[in-house]
């Protein structure tokens, strides 16, 4: 791995398991509509796309009105942001795996779909928030991953070239920003991927975060 100077990471299914709290928002607004609640693997099939879009398929897949849904994204932002960390957690061998690369000397970054004060909430609730030096959230820019424009934010916010940084994520959306972006990316396999993984187009998967580590500290040692 050429001279790496940052790491990218996703935040919903790479850093954080963000899933029950999602589902309960939704389950809240659903509620107040008169629909049907969703359960939890189907709530992890909407993830990943930003608030707008896992509303829109709740609501989609629920029968909803799909005509009222500024409304309704404003209205799920509102409930799901008063309790956006209540049962997140961090995934096994994060903490250890971001205080290593910081140890390393390696910028770090987020880069989400999730909005912004959201991200904010759960990385100071987990106690993440100092490891990152950049945080690009959902609602930072007009444009969303897939689309590069986030990742050249952070990129241009850290100083770092795009072949000279590393993407991990969990999702399609991630390994394509990156691609978009000139950038390399590695896709962990838990998460909440909408394909197989191996039809991400990453290079290299991961199984646990905690192999991350070795990787970068023996391309930092050659």
């Amino acid at each position: 791995m050429p001279s790496l100077k940052a790491i990218i990471f996703d935040l919903d299914g790479t850093l954080v398991d963000s899933a029950r709290d999602l589902r309960d928002a939704v389950n809240v607004l659903l509620s107040e509509e008169g629909l049907r609640q969703i359960d939890l693997d189907e709530v992890k099939s909407m993830i990943g796309d930003g608030a707008p879009k896992l509303v829109e398929r709740a609501v989609s897949a629920t029968g909803g009105d799909l005509s009222r849904l500024p409304t309704l994204v404003v209205r799920f932002l509102q409930i799901y942001e008063a309790n956006a960390s209540r049962h997140t957690e961090a995934y096994p061998g994060v903490v250890e795996t971001l205080s290593g690369l910081r140890e390393l000397g390696i910028p770090l970054a987020v880069v989400t779909n999730k909005p912004y004060a959201a991200t904010i909430e759960i990385l100071e609730a987990l106690n993440l928030r100092a490891y990152f030096d950049v945080i690009v959230g959902g609602d930072t820019l007009p444009e969303r991953k897939p689309h590069p424009a986030p990742i050249h934010a952070a990129l241009k916010r850290l100083g770092v070239a795009p072949e000279a940084a590393l993407m991990i994520g969990d999702n399609y959306h991630d390994v394509q920003a990156a691609r978009a972006a000139g950038v390399r990316a590695f896709a962990v396999t838990y998460g909440y991927s909408h394909k197989p993984h191996a039809e991400l187009g990453a290079e290299r998967l991961i199984d646990t975060m905690s192999e991350l580590l070795p990787i970068v500290a023996n391309d930092a040692a050659t």
